[in-house]
């Protein structure tokens, strides 16, 4: 088979098996493989009534055929070329066909070993174009691959369920709340190294969060310590439902639990001018001082001026 794809691959086009058998003793059975095209065959609806006219098959009748037997009292296989006709313009290159950038099963049992590594898809495909010239693997099927295997661990869990299993499992500090009773209404979690930093590098934190840009459209409020010599550090991370007073007011009461002693409350919370999170460290932080971001502050005033200036030059 390797060898019918590889002579395949080298003409433009794809072999499958089309039908097989294997000698088991009984009668009548004889071990055979018949080889042709991948667009051999017409193409077959299990339910007539969804067809739709607008679709299209690459199903055209291919007649080539290749049959193939062991060898009696011998090694190796004889073959019979049974129809050589093309009835199709052959590919001048084959990358990205359906059938020929799957990955190889010994390529599939890399996933794991570059997840754990943390290599970037990009490199793994790289890789594999330095150890196999002819093959024909797009980076959409490293991404799937990759999903298939974890999806594989997941298992019947939801997201949810298992993001919590990782959480226990690795000792993450974690809080969650629910809304009727089996959906997660909002979740917090900390890493133990960084409830360490938090306490011993109080003095100051900065809360942000991002709008809307992961699949899940959902708010990821940041907190971000700083130690005394400027550098930054990852303090916890929240999703939310929204970025009300209440669930604001609710992360914001999940972080202070992080916190061992009452004398270590930090001293300066950097926000950006919502209204939200000044309402909140007021609430949950009574003696902190609560600074705005001067990014935030320098990116309004320029944009109040370019609209000031773009409505004088008009």
């Amino acid at each position: 088979m390797r060898w019918a794809r590889f002579v395949a691959h080298e003409n433009g086009f794809v072999t499958v098996i089309i039908r097989s058998n294997t000698n088991t003793g009984s009668r009548g059975r004889t071990s055979f493989v018949l080889i042709g095209c991948e667009r051999s065959g017409e193409y077959r609806c299990r339910k007539k009534e969804f067809v739709r006219r607008d679709t299209g098959t690459r199903k055209c009748g291919r007649p080539f055929k290749l049959r193939a037997k062991p060898v009696v009292g011998g090694q190796g296989w004889m073959v019979k070329l049974m129809c050589w006709i093309h009835n199709h313009e052959l590919a001048k290159s084959l990358v990205g066909h359906p059938y020929a950038r799957r990955l190889t099963k010994a390529e599939k049992t890399l996933i794991p070993d570059i997840m754990k590594s943390m290599v970037k898809p990009r490199n793994f495909l790289l890789t594999l174009k330095k150890h196999n010239a002819n093959s024909c693997t797009t980076i959409k099927q490293i991404y799937k691959a990759r999903s298939a295997y974890r999806s594989s661990i997941r298992g019947n869990d939801t997201k949810m369920q298992h993001l919590i299993k990782l959480l226990e499992r690795d000792q993450y500090i974690h809080w969650h709340r629910l809304k009727d009773e089996d959906v997660v209404r909002d979740i917090f979690w900390c890493h133990p190294n960084a409830v360490k930093l938090v306490n011993t590098c109080n003095l100051m934190f900065l809360i942000d969060s991002t709008y809307k840009t992961n699949r899940y459209r959902l708010s990821l409020l940041d907190f971000i310590g700083m130690t005394p010599i400027g550098m930054t550090f990852s303090s916890g991370f929240a999703y939310l439902e929204g970025e009300c007073l209440n669930n604001v007011v609710w992360a914001l009461e999940c972080f202070q639990g992080i916190f061992l002693r009452r004398d270590t409350l930090p001293r300066v919370i950097v926000t950006n001018r919502d209204q939200a999170f000044m309402n909140a460290v007021k609430t949950v932080f009574l003696e902190c001082t609560n600074l705005l971001c001067s990014f935030h502050i320098n990116k309004n005033v320029k944009a109040k001026c370019k609209s000031l200036i773009g409505q004088r030059n008009a």
